[in-house]
Parts: structure tokens; sequence; C-alpha cells
């Protein structure tokens, strides 16, 4: 049985490990291109070579060697996405001597030399549609602020205790501030991405994300165990803001699409999401973030070269005037999970009774809004066929008016209309609306120009409008 000196002494050799690892960790990410080998990076640690290549390899389930290659090579593959450096620049910038010397290493990482693997990686990056929703950064440049992290990799970020671990030596650490008459601030929970999933670049056991508290200023903090100490690069920022769940959604659409349209460069520092309360999953209620995307160039170029392109490609709202017409529906409660089964299923319905009992349609089917759609509101939704005349119904399907009049619109692709995206050229209607001094007279709909939810519609034709109601 350990006992509890025994025990003490076991966790405080732990600490201590896990706090010269973090140093030499720092130490790797900052300088990729210099000599990087086991005994410079022992002494970094305080450890002789012997023992040192034995914690890092228990710690990190790497080698010395292997992490080192892995996140140079990594590393190389991003800058080759998205930099502007020639293959030869980033293999120096990598640590390597020789550009064939780098050239055999990453096609022995990635199955594909540096040029063919840039060739293919970076088509796939472009969308020949300007996606709105939540794509419509705000440009700022932010201070260096000091951040007490711990180093996650895979799911480690996704711990409570990771994130109780750190408000208890940030909070140890403001009570130390210099002066005590400063106020407290509210709390910024930082998750800094070395790695981001998706890529096909790091395996997903070997994401690193610094999980961090961004620290008062005037905090005197000391380094402890897992709990380590780095300075969140300043900067021109990109910062894209959303509430709600759907994180992971927002980081593709930004580098999927976002980046690609508007033509910007990145720095070459790590991106980070930015929220008020710990990022923890399972948290009830829709949290905040701010997801901060680092870019080259200065704050006033950036500025307007992304409020002229976002005039540019703005979608086109149109105006016209319906006739009220007659329909046959279903409706029903649905979350954003359900609504294409939902929608594809009483379409198909509607349809087969429109053909059975011989019914002329009178225009395209609908699907109307009657509430929010989204993870935590499910509508409802009325999803319909406008027809000529009534054809006899059963009791789950209704009869009624599609209500004409004043409406706004705008067309989209199949490309455009899935979700979130699709949720900000409903934002466009309204503000046209808006901007022309008119309200909403009814909810939204959308009105399918070909088949709806069909397979086979070329991603660039017009697929459906959002039609809005005015008055």
């Amino acid at each position: 049985m350990m006992t509890r000196k025994a025990k003490q002494t076991r966790e405080e050799t732990i600490l201590h490990h896990r706090e010269r690892l973090n140093a030499v960790l720092l130490h790797i990410q900052e300088n990729l291109d210099a000599t990087l080998t086991i005994e410079a990076l022992s002494a970094v640690a305080g450890f002789s070579p012997f023992h040192f290549h034995r914690i890092f390899a228990a710690y990190l389930q790497e080698t010395v060697s292997e992490y080192v290659r892995r996140i140079r090579l990594e590393w190389a593959a991003r800058r080759l996405i998205f930099g502007e450096e020639t293959v030869t620049q980033i293999g120096l910038a990598a640590g390597y001597e020789t550009p064939a010397a780098f050239g055999r290493a990453f096609k022995n990482r990635f199955n594909a030399s540096p040029r063919t693997f840039r060739a293919q990686r970076r088509p796939s990056l472009h969308a020949t549609n300007w996606e709105p929703l939540l794509l419509q950064p705000e440009i700022i440049r932010r201070p260096d602020r000091r951040l007490a992290y711990i180093r996650c990799i895979g799911t480690e970020a996704d711990s409570e205790a990771v994130w109780r671990t750190l408000q208890h030596h940030a909070a140890a650490a403001a009570a130390r501030r210099q002066s005590a008459s400063q106020p407290d601030r509210e709390k910024s929970f930082i998750r800094v991405c070395r790695d981001r999933p998706g890529e096909g670049i790091t395996p997903a056991e070997r994401m690193r994300v610094d999980a961090g508290i961004v620290l008062e200023e005037g905090a005197a903090f000391q380094p402890r165990g897992p709990v380590g100490l780095q300075e969140l690069e300043g900067g021109v920022y990109a910062v894209f803001r959303h509430q709600g769940r759907r994180h992971e959604a927002l980081w593709q659409a930004i580098f999927k699409r976002w980046l690609p349209q508007s033509k910007v460069r990145l720095r070459d520092a790590p991106p980070y999401q930015e929220s008020a309360v710990a990022p923890v999953p399972g948290r009830a209620g829709d949290e905040a973030v701010a997801i901060h995307i680092p870019l080259l160039g200065s704050l006033y170029d950036l500025q307007h070269k992304l409020k002229d392109k976002e005039k540019e490609m703005a979608p086109e709202v149109s105006a016209t005037e319906l006739p009220h017409r007659r329909m046959i529906s279903i409706t029903r409660y649905v979350y954003v999970d359900e609504l294409h089964k939902y929608l594809n299923d009483s379409f198909e319905r509607l349809a087969r009774i429109v053909d059975e009992e011989g019914v002329e349609r009178d225009g395209h089917p609908v699907a109307i809004y009657h509430g929010h759609v989204n993870e935590d509101n499910n509508g409802p939704v009325e999803v319909g066929i406008p027809v000529k005349e009534v054809p006899a119904i059963n009791s789950d399907v209704d009869s009624g008016v599609l209500t004409g009049g004043c409406v706004a619109y705008t067309t989209l692709t199949l490309r455009q209309a899935h979700f979130p995206e699709i949720l900000g050229y409903y934002d466009a209607v309204y503000r046209w609306m808006e901007e022309n001094g008119y309200t909403a007279a009814d909810p939204p709909r959308e009105v399918y120009l070909t088949r709806p939810m069909d397979k086979e519609a070329e991603v660039d034709q017009p697929f459906m409008q959002i039609v809005w109601p005015y008055k």
C-alpha cells in the first residue's frame, strides 16, 4: 500500500514533469526551424537526455524525434494550403536543411510531394458562392495577452477537470495581483487550436488544443504542474461571433468558404476560440463564442477590402406581387436534424395525393416556417403544394390558402441552400424589408424551383427562393 507521503511525492513528481514538458512543447512550436535534438530539448527541460527521452515518450506516447518530425510536417502542410511561401521556403522554415530532405520526409508522411499536395488541396477549398451567414466578421486588432494554459491532446480539452484546474490557478494569480484596487474582469476562456479537425492532416487523437484563461493585468502567475504560461499573440484578427452549438460547422464554413472568397492571407499564428464560460460539451444553453482568425495585413486595408467584397457578393433581393392561391399542406413540429426527412416525406406524400386525384398544380412546392428551426427550436413547419382545386384529403392533411400580396425574395442555388449558411439569406431578405421601410406580413417560406430535396440537381443552378411577404 502506498503511504500518503509516497503518494504526495509521486503527485509532485508528475506535476514537475508536466511543468517541464510544457516548456519543451512551447519551445518546439516556437523554434521549428532550429536544431531540435534530444540534447537541446533535454536542456530546456532540465533533465538528462536519457531521462528526458523516457519521460517524453511516457507522457506524449511518441518519441521526441517522432513528435518533432510530425509537428514540423503538419505545420508545413498547413502552410502549403494556406500560405503563399514557396515549397523551398516552407521546407527550410520547418527545419529541413535541403528541399530534397523536406520532399522525402513530406512524401513519406502524406503520400504526395509538397507541390502535388498543394495542388490537390487548394482547389478543394474554393466555393463558387458567397455564404453570408455569420461570415461577415469584425476585423479588429488584439493586444498581446497572457494565457494560463494546459496543453491538451485529443479530447482532453473537453474535460471539466482541465477547466476547473485552470480557474483555480487563474483565481489564485488574480488574488496576488499587484493592485488590489483593480476591478475583476469578466473571464475569457480560450481554446488555441494548434491543429484543426477536418483537415486530414493531424489524427484526431493527436490534436493539440491549448485550453486557457486570459490572466488579469498585474496578476502574479507562477506556472506549476500542467498549467503553463504563454503569450496569446496579438495582431489583426477576423472575429466571427456565434451563438449556439454548431461551432464545428462555423469553423468549416470559415476555412472552406469565407477564406477562399475573401482572398485574405493568414498570419502564421494559431486561430483560437474565446468565450465567457468554460467550453465544456454538454453544457445547457447556447454559449456565445468568438472565433479569431489571424490575418496578414493592416487593419485599415483589411477592413475596407472585406467591406468592398461583401458588397460585391451580397445576394440580390427583389420584390414582386403574388396572388392568393389554394393549397394542401402538412404541418409538423420538427428540429433541424429532422427537417430534411420531414420535408422529403411530406412533399412526396402531397405529390401522390395531387397526382392520384388528377388535380392541377398552381405553383411550386413551399415550406412555410411558422417558427425558428434549429437544435433547440422546432418550428412548426408547414409543407404545401399550391393547387387549382382542393382534392379529397384525409384528416392529417390540411387545406387552406397560400397568402399572396407583396413579397421580397432572393434565389439560391443548391450549393447555397444548406443549414446553417441558408439563414444568412433569410437575413438578407429581412434587411431589404427594413431598409425599404417595410415589415413582415406573414412567416417566410421556401419555394422549390426544382423537385424538393433533389439530390441530382445541378449545384450552381437556381434551386429555391426565400420568399417573405411584407406590408
